[in-house]
C-alpha cells in the first residue's frame, strides 16, 4: 500500500468511528471484537488487522493492537508510534493589523457642519473623533493590532514623517489615547503623503496578519507637490492614486469622512480605489458627524475585517504534519480550495497558517461559524 493511500484509509477509519482500526505499519487502535471488521473481506488473503480473512465480521485479532499513546501492550511489545494519533486543535484567528491615518488639519477644530470654526470645544471634529477612537480602540485592542499615524506631522506643514506615532501592535489602546490627547490640529491635508508613508510602513511588517489602512479625514486633499503654493492647492488626483498604490501593495483602505468633508467626490473615489467601500449607504466612504456615528462606522468596519486567517502552528509531534490536515467549521468539514473561491488554503510556505475564503469566510465574519478547528492526521505507512 502506498503512503498516501494509507493516510486516506486511516483517516476514514477514524472519522467514521470504525471499531476496528486500519493501519499499515503505523498507528494501531484497539477495536471492539463484535463490530464489523474493516481489515478483512472476501477472499483468502493474509489475516488483516481487525478481521480474519474472508469474513469481514470482526473475527480474531490478527496482530497485537496498541492504544494510541500507550508505550507497550500487555505482553510488553513496544509501541513505536506512541504519539501517532489524529490531533485536534483550535485554529487561532490572526488579529488584523489596522493603521489609523488621522487627519490633524486645522479644520478638525471646526464642528461638524462648520457653523463653528473657533473654540468649538467638545463639539469640534477633533474632540468627537478622539472620543470615538478612544472608545473603540481601547475595547478592541485584544483582538485588533492598532497603530496610529497623523497627517501632517507637525505645525502648518505638508510634511509627513515616516514613523507612525504609535506602531502597530497588540494592546495599543492606551498608547493611542495618549498620542491623540497630546496632539493639536493645525496642518494642511497632505493625504497623498500620508498614504504613501503608511503603505511603506505596512510593507515593513513581517507578521502574517491581515493588514488594513483606515483613513479618517474631514477635507479635500491638499499639498500637491507639483504646485508652487502646495499647501493650499487641491491634490485629489494624487491622493486617489496613493490609495490605489497602497491597494496594489496589498493594503486595502477604509475611508471615513468627518463632518462636512468638502470633498465627497474625492473621498468616494478613494474609498473605491481602496477596495473596501461602504455598501448600502449614500456614499462609498463612511460619512460621520459625531461620536456615535463614528463609533458605529468603526464597528461596521471591524465586522468586515474579522479575520478569516488562522494560525495552526507547528505539527504537534513527529507523527503528524502540517501538510496533512483537515479543517472544520463548527464540526463541519471545510474543503481545501486552491482557487480561493469557497474553502481553505495555506497562506505561507511553512504551512503554519490557513485562510478561509468565499461564503465560508462570510460565515466566519458574521459569526455563523463560531469555531474553526484543525485535525492533524497521523502519518502511517
Amino acid at each position: 500500500m502506498s503512503r498516501s493511500t494509507a493516510r486516506v484509509r486511516f483517516w476514514v477509519a477514524v472519522m467514521m468511528g470504525a471499531a476496528i482500526g486500519i493501519a499499515d505499519a503505523g498507528c494501531q487502535f484497539r477495536g471492539a471484537p463484535a463490530a464489523q471488521g474493516t481489515g478483512g473481506g472476501a477472499g483468502t488473503g493474509a489475516t488483516g488487522v481487525g478481521g480474519s480473512s474472508g469474513t469481514g465480521t470482526g473475527g480474531s485479532i490478527g496482530m497485537p493492537i496498541i492504544d494510541a499513546g500507550q508505550t507497550s501492550d500487555a505482553n510488553g511489545m513496544s509501541n513505536p508510534d506512541m504519539n501517532c494519533a489524529s490531533v485536534n486543535q483550535g485554529a487561532t484567528a490572526l488579529p488584523p493589523d489596522i493603521l489609523i491615518i488621522q487627519d490633524r488639519s486645522g479644520s478638525m477644530l471646526w464642528n461638524a457642519d462648520a457653523s463653528c470654526m473657533r473654540t468649538c470645544g467638545a463639539n469640534s471634529r477633533w474632540n468627537q473623533v478622539t472620543a470615538a477612537l478612544n472608545q473603540v480602540v481601547t475595547t478592541t485592542d485584544t483582538t485588533v493590532n492598532w497603530g496610529l499615524k497623523f497627517f501632517g506631522s507637525s505645525g502648518n506643514s505638508c510634511n509627513v514623517t515616516a514613523a507612525p506615532e504609535v506602531p502597530i501592535g497588540p494592546m495599543n489602546g492606551a498608547a493611542i489615547t495618549t498620542a491623540i490627547g497630546a496632539t493639536t490640529p493645525g496642518s494642511p491635508t497632505p493625504t497623498r503623503n500620508a498614504m504613501n508613508v503608511a503603505a511603506a510602513y505596512m510593507a515593513t511588517l513581517t507578521d502574517m496578519n491581515p493588514k488594513y489602512l483606515l483613513l479618517a479625514t474631514d477635507g479635500a486633499p491638499t499639498c500637491d507637490p507639483n504646485q508652487p503654493t502646495m499647501m493650499n492647492n487641491d491634490d485629489s488626483a494624487g491622493a486617489e492614486q496613493a490609495v490605489t498604490d497602497a491597494f496594489n501593495m496589498g493594503f486595502k483602505t477604509f475611508v471615513i469622512g468627518i463632518g462636512d468633508t468638502m470633498g465627497a467626490a474625492t473621498l468616494n473615489q478613494m474609498a473605491m480605489n481602496g477596495g473596501m467601500p461602504q455598501t448600502g449607504g449614500a456614499t462609498s466612504f463612511y460619512q460621520v458627524t459625531d461620536t456615535a456615528s463614528l463609533v458605529a462606522a468603526l464597528q461596521t468596519i471591524l465586522g468586515k475585517v474579522a479575520s478569516c486567517q488562522f494560525n495552526i502552528g507547528a505539527a504537534p509531534n513527529p507523527m503528524t504534519s502540517v501538510d496533512l490536515i483537515d479543517v472544520f467549521g463548527d464540526g463541519m468539514p471545510i474543503p481545501r480550495d486552491t482557487t480561493h473561491t469557497d474553502g481553505w488554503d495555506y497562506t505561507n510556505a511553512a504551512h503554519t497558517a490557513i485562510q478561509v475564503y468565499g461564503p465560508r469566510c462570510d460565515m466566519v465574519t458574521a459569526g455563523t461559524i463560531m469555531n474553526v478547528t484543525v485535525t492533524f492526521r497521523c502519518i502511517v505507512g
